[in-house]
Protein backbone atom coordinates (compact mmCIF):
# COMPACT_ATOMS: atom_id res chain seq x y z
CA UNK A 1 0.00 0.00 0.00
CA UNK A 2 2.83 2.40 0.78
CA UNK A 3 4.40 1.86 -2.61
CA UNK A 4 1.09 2.45 -4.34
CA UNK A 5 0.62 5.70 -2.36
CA UNK A 6 4.09 6.88 -3.31
CA UNK A 7 3.37 6.13 -6.96
CA UNK A 8 0.12 8.08 -6.68
CA UNK A 9 1.87 11.10 -5.24
CA UNK A 10 4.52 10.93 -7.94
CA UNK A 11 1.85 10.77 -10.64
CA UNK A 12 0.10 13.82 -9.20
CA UNK A 13 3.39 15.72 -9.04
CA UNK A 14 4.16 14.85 -12.65
CA UNK A 15 0.67 15.94 -13.70
CA UNK A 16 1.10 19.30 -11.96
CA UNK A 17 4.38 19.91 -13.74
CA UNK A 18 2.89 18.94 -17.11
CA UNK A 19 0.01 21.38 -16.68
CA UNK A 20 2.39 24.05 -15.39
CA UNK A 21 4.60 23.57 -18.43
CA UNK A 22 1.60 23.90 -20.73
CA UNK A 23 0.52 27.12 -19.04
CA UNK A 24 4.00 28.60 -18.82
CA UNK A 25 4.66 27.78 -22.45
CA UNK A 26 1.31 29.24 -23.40
CA UNK A 27 -0.64 26.04 -24.08
CA UNK A 28 -3.75 27.03 -25.99
CA UNK A 29 -5.91 24.56 -24.04
CA UNK A 30 -5.51 26.61 -20.86
CA UNK A 31 -4.83 30.05 -22.22
CA UNK A 32 -8.16 31.87 -22.00
CA UNK A 33 -11.27 31.48 -19.91
CA UNK A 34 -13.45 33.18 -22.52
CA UNK A 35 -13.04 30.11 -24.71
CA UNK A 36 -12.00 27.33 -22.31
CA UNK A 37 -12.57 26.27 -18.68
CA UNK A 38 -10.02 28.09 -16.53
CA UNK A 39 -10.18 26.64 -13.01
CA UNK A 40 -7.21 24.33 -13.60
CA UNK A 41 -5.29 27.15 -15.23
CA UNK A 42 -5.84 29.41 -12.18
CA UNK A 43 -4.56 26.74 -9.82
CA UNK A 44 -1.50 26.20 -11.96
CA UNK A 45 -0.92 29.96 -12.24
CA UNK A 46 -0.93 30.21 -8.45
CA UNK A 47 1.67 27.43 -8.37
CA UNK A 48 3.96 29.34 -10.75
CA UNK A 49 3.23 32.80 -9.27
CA UNK A 50 2.75 32.26 -5.51
CA UNK A 51 -0.21 34.09 -3.95
CA UNK A 52 -1.44 35.30 -7.34
CA UNK A 53 -4.97 34.23 -6.41
CA UNK A 54 -4.92 36.69 -3.50
CA UNK A 55 -5.81 39.27 -6.15
CA UNK A 56 -9.30 37.79 -6.43
CA UNK A 57 -9.96 38.28 -2.72
CA UNK A 58 -8.52 41.80 -2.86
CA UNK A 59 -10.87 42.70 -5.73
CA UNK A 60 -13.85 41.35 -3.76
CA UNK A 61 -12.83 43.42 -0.73
CA UNK A 62 -12.33 46.53 -2.87
CA UNK A 63 -15.80 46.12 -4.33
CA UNK A 64 -17.24 45.88 -0.81
CA UNK A 65 -15.34 48.95 0.42
CA UNK A 66 -16.18 51.14 -2.57
CA UNK A 67 -12.68 51.33 -3.99
CA UNK A 68 -13.99 49.47 -7.05
CA UNK A 69 -17.55 49.53 -8.43
CA UNK A 70 -19.76 46.98 -6.63
CA UNK A 71 -20.43 43.55 -8.05
CA UNK A 72 -23.69 43.30 -9.98
CA UNK A 73 -26.51 41.88 -7.87
CA UNK A 74 -27.35 39.48 -10.67
CA UNK A 75 -24.82 37.97 -13.04
CA UNK A 76 -25.99 38.21 -16.65
CA UNK A 77 -24.08 36.60 -19.49
CA UNK A 78 -22.34 39.34 -21.43
CA UNK A 79 -21.87 38.40 -25.07
CA UNK A 80 -19.51 41.34 -25.54
CA UNK A 81 -17.34 40.75 -22.44
CA UNK A 82 -14.30 39.66 -24.42
CA UNK A 83 -14.46 42.61 -26.81
CA UNK A 84 -15.00 45.03 -23.94
CA UNK A 85 -11.94 43.91 -21.96
CA UNK A 86 -9.85 43.61 -25.14
CA UNK A 87 -10.68 47.25 -25.86
CA UNK A 88 -9.84 48.10 -22.24
CA UNK A 89 -6.44 46.44 -22.48
CA UNK A 90 -5.74 48.33 -25.69
CA UNK A 91 -6.85 51.59 -24.07
CA UNK A 92 -4.41 50.98 -21.23
CA UNK A 93 -1.56 50.53 -23.70
CA UNK A 94 -2.50 53.75 -25.50
CA UNK A 95 -2.32 55.69 -22.21
CA UNK A 96 1.03 54.36 -21.02
CA UNK A 97 4.19 56.44 -20.98
CA UNK A 98 6.99 55.64 -23.40
CA UNK A 99 8.80 52.35 -22.77
CA UNK A 100 12.00 52.74 -20.71
CA UNK A 101 14.00 50.68 -23.22
CA UNK A 102 13.53 49.64 -26.87
CA UNK A 103 13.13 45.95 -26.06
CA UNK A 104 11.18 46.35 -22.83
CA UNK A 105 7.90 44.49 -22.61
CA UNK A 106 5.62 42.99 -19.99
CA UNK A 107 2.71 40.61 -19.79
CA UNK A 108 -0.70 41.01 -18.13
CA UNK A 109 -2.81 38.05 -17.00
CA UNK A 110 -6.43 38.60 -15.94
CA UNK A 111 -7.53 36.09 -13.32
CA UNK A 112 -11.24 36.41 -14.02
CA UNK A 113 -10.83 35.18 -17.59
CA UNK A 114 -7.25 33.82 -17.71
CA UNK A 115 -6.66 36.16 -20.65
CA UNK A 116 -2.99 36.86 -21.38
CA UNK A 117 -1.89 40.07 -23.14
CA UNK A 118 1.56 41.42 -23.92
CA UNK A 119 2.69 45.04 -24.02
CA UNK A 120 5.73 45.79 -26.17
CA UNK A 121 7.33 48.99 -27.49
CA UNK A 122 5.73 50.43 -30.62
CA UNK A 123 6.37 53.48 -32.75
CA UNK A 124 4.87 55.95 -30.29
CA UNK A 125 4.37 53.96 -27.10
CA UNK A 126 3.16 50.45 -26.37
CA UNK A 127 1.63 47.99 -28.80
CA UNK A 128 -0.79 45.54 -27.21
CA UNK A 129 -1.14 41.94 -28.30
CA UNK A 130 -4.34 40.63 -26.71
CA UNK A 131 -4.95 36.90 -26.28
CA UNK A 132 -1.37 35.72 -26.44
CA UNK A 133 -0.39 32.23 -25.28
CA UNK A 134 1.60 33.38 -22.25
CA UNK A 135 4.51 35.50 -21.11
CA UNK A 136 7.88 35.74 -22.80
CA UNK A 137 11.02 34.66 -21.02
CA UNK A 138 12.34 37.48 -18.83
CA UNK A 139 9.07 39.43 -18.82
CA UNK A 140 7.63 40.99 -15.73
CA UNK A 141 4.15 39.51 -15.28
CA UNK A 142 1.32 41.64 -13.90
CA UNK A 143 -1.53 39.66 -12.33
CA UNK A 144 -4.86 41.46 -11.91
CA UNK A 145 -8.53 41.35 -12.96
CA UNK A 146 -10.57 43.15 -15.58
CA UNK A 147 -12.27 45.37 -12.97
CA UNK A 148 -8.88 46.83 -12.08
CA UNK A 149 -7.92 47.49 -15.70
CA UNK A 150 -11.20 49.35 -16.25
CA UNK A 151 -10.70 51.41 -13.08
CA UNK A 152 -7.16 52.34 -14.13
CA UNK A 153 -8.49 53.43 -17.52
CA UNK A 154 -11.22 55.50 -15.89
CA UNK A 155 -8.69 57.29 -13.69
CA UNK A 156 -10.64 56.25 -10.58
CA UNK A 157 -7.72 54.16 -9.33
CA UNK A 158 -3.99 54.79 -9.34
CA UNK A 159 -1.41 52.08 -9.88
CA UNK A 160 0.15 52.65 -6.45
CA UNK A 161 -3.19 52.30 -4.65
CA UNK A 162 -4.01 49.22 -6.71
CA UNK A 163 -0.73 47.56 -5.77
CA UNK A 164 -0.91 48.51 -2.09
CA UNK A 165 -4.47 47.15 -1.91
CA UNK A 166 -3.35 43.87 -3.51
CA UNK A 167 -5.37 44.42 -6.68
CA UNK A 168 -2.19 44.03 -8.71
CA UNK A 169 0.73 41.68 -8.14
CA UNK A 170 3.98 41.78 -10.08
CA UNK A 171 6.32 38.86 -10.72
CA UNK A 172 9.57 38.40 -12.60
CA UNK A 173 12.98 40.11 -12.54
CA UNK A 174 13.05 42.91 -9.97
CA UNK A 175 14.38 45.49 -12.43
CA UNK A 176 11.60 44.63 -14.88
CA UNK A 177 9.01 44.95 -12.12
CA UNK A 178 10.32 48.43 -11.27
CA UNK A 179 10.20 49.40 -14.94
CA UNK A 180 6.53 48.35 -15.12
CA UNK A 181 5.79 50.38 -11.98
CA UNK A 182 7.40 53.47 -13.47
CA UNK A 183 5.37 53.14 -16.66
CA UNK A 184 2.02 52.53 -14.94
CA UNK A 185 2.54 55.37 -12.48
CA UNK A 186 2.27 57.71 -15.44
CA UNK A 187 -1.40 56.87 -16.02
CA UNK A 188 -3.74 59.86 -15.52
CA UNK A 189 -5.67 59.72 -12.24
CA UNK A 190 -8.73 61.68 -11.15
CA UNK A 191 -7.75 63.91 -8.21
CA UNK A 192 -10.81 62.62 -6.35
CA UNK A 193 -9.72 58.99 -6.69
CA UNK A 194 -8.62 58.41 -3.10
CA UNK A 195 -9.01 55.14 -1.17
CA UNK A 196 -12.34 55.01 0.71
CA UNK A 197 -12.31 55.61 4.44
CA UNK A 198 -11.16 52.48 6.22
CA UNK A 199 -9.52 50.82 3.22
CA UNK A 200 -6.52 48.81 4.31
CA UNK A 201 -3.50 47.56 2.45
CA UNK A 202 -3.61 43.92 1.45
CA UNK A 203 -1.52 41.56 3.53
CA UNK A 204 0.67 38.73 2.28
Amino acid sequence: MRRRGARGRSARTIAIFIVAAMLFAGGGALACGYHNPSDIARGTLNYIYPKALYVRTAVWQAQNSGLLPPRPARVVKDLFAYQRIADGLQQLGDALALPPAPRFGFTVILLDSMLWSRYAPGESGFDVDVHVKGSKKGDAVLVTQSEVILALNAGSLSFDVAEVQGLIRLYGPVDRQEAVRSVLRGLPVDARADPPQGAEGASG
